[in-house]
């Protein structure tokens, strides 16, 4: 057994010293803004090494009582070696100057709550989606297509949202919790019977509350969205889902079972919801809009067999509220999504923040769609010159 460990550790500490190797070389060329997440990597990088090499140590002690210990010590350090492959190395080994778009936007959102302002962030490639961790780096991922652009931008305030769930988890189940308890309440029914199809119908009722945990979870990550980014997450939001697959819009009811999200229609329904009750009423109605047309050219009919009610809808407002409370992200500003403001505002866009440019190109995008690219090549250029942001 003792050689048999001595060998993994060993190789471990060959496969870790590589790696280092790689990430020291790669430093010279990461963009400024993944500075801190490359000075973590490097101090991990230290750790798994000093822990290979003390299981070296142990095992040279030639005491067998430890090697129980020693096996486990080891089995950890080959999942962390795994998972440090897996996630973290890639945003450093792949990381160019172009980049810096989504770094400094990403930088910006992290700083504006006091819970992640020191949580290092990095960006690798892939569909939009973020690995939220509180003692290891978040990872956002973006697809390369999008990372030079600005229209899909607003959609890593969603991921974000991920991380500030995590950062009050006990707090947000509970919420949920309080939530799926008055769905429950919803879907009992009025008379109580003891046959076969009852306890059917209960099983399909504990599905349907059980699935709105994920549920819940997501509808909390678009508040998050809207609140932050405003009008312009709602339409980066909706032009990134709405002409893809007819399952955007309608799902078997055998499939709503555990899904992660809800179908993407309700979200938008619920989206809509939320930006009306915030003030902004031609936003709203364009979105509901714009997704009943394309789903009335294909056909498709609204039905979440249960899954949804509107008579859930008060209680999904007042727990997502509760949940946005709670979590306290920043909100935005008049100046930042107002649509008389974003027309004041110069060519030169002097920004308050990456806010008020995001909400900007959607303004352009709509209004001025022929002239869109040329505006915004210059505004990246102006946000990455701009030595006011973070």
């Amino acid at each position: 057994m003792r050689d048999i460990l001595r060998q993994n550790n060993a190789d471990l500490l060959r496969e870790i010293g590589l790696l280092r190797e790689r990430l020291e070389k790669a430093a010279s060329a990461i963009p400024p803004e993944l500075q801190p997440f490359q000075g973590w990597i490097i101090s991990f990088c230290d750790k798994l090494q000093a822990t290979a090499l003390q299981n070296l140590r142990n095992l040279n002690l030639g005491l067998d009582s430890i090697l129980p210990n020693i096996l486990s010590d080891t089995q950890v350090l080959t999942r962390n070696v795994r998972l440090f492959n897996q996630r973290l190395v890639g945003p450093v080994l792949r990381a160019c100057e172009s980049d810096r778009l989504c770094l400094k936007v990403l930088r910006w959102i992290h700083s504006t709550h006091s819970l992640t302002q020191q949580i290092p962030m990095a960006l690798s490639d892939g569909d939009f989606a973020s690995w939220p961790q509180l003692d290891w780096p978040t990872i956002y991922f973006m697809p390369p297509s999008a990372q030079h652009r600005l229209l899909y931008l607003p959609l890593f305030f969603h991921e974000f949202g991920h991380l500030l769930y995590a950062c009050h988890e006990p707090e947000m189940d509970e919420l949920v919790k309080a939530l799926q308890k008055e769905i429950t309440q919803f879907l009992e029914p009025r008379g109580q019977r003891d046959d076969r199809h009852a306890q059917s119908e209960a099983k399909r009722r504990s599905v349907i509350v059980e699935t709105w945990y994920e549920w819940a979870h997501e509808l909390f990550c678009d508040g998050i969205g809207f609140q932050m980014a405003g009008p312009a997450f709602a339409y980066s939001f909706s032009m990134y889902f709405r002409v893809l697959m007819r399952d955007q819009y309608h799902i078997r009811a055998e499939e709503l079972e555990h899904r992660d999200h809800p179908v993407t229609w309700l979200r938008i329904r619920l989206l809509a919801d939320r930006v009306r009750r915030m003030g902004f009423e031609a936003d709203a109605k364009a979105l509901e809009d714009t997704w009943s047309k394309i789903a009335a050219t294909m056909g498709v009919v609204e039905d979440y067999y249960g899954f949804y009610s509107d008579e859930f809808l008060p209680s999904i407002r007042q727990a997502i509220d509760d949940m946005l409370v709670e979590a306290a992200p920043r909100a935005f500003e008049n100046q930042e999504v107002s649509a008389t403001e974003l027309l004041l505002l110069d060519s030169a866009l002097t920004l308050s923040s990456p806010v008020q440019l995001l909400n900007k190109a959607w303004r352009k995008f709509l209004d001025d769609e022929g002239g869109y690219t040329a505006w915004e090549k210059n505004a990246i250029e102006g946000l990455l010159n701009d030595k006011t942001l973070i």
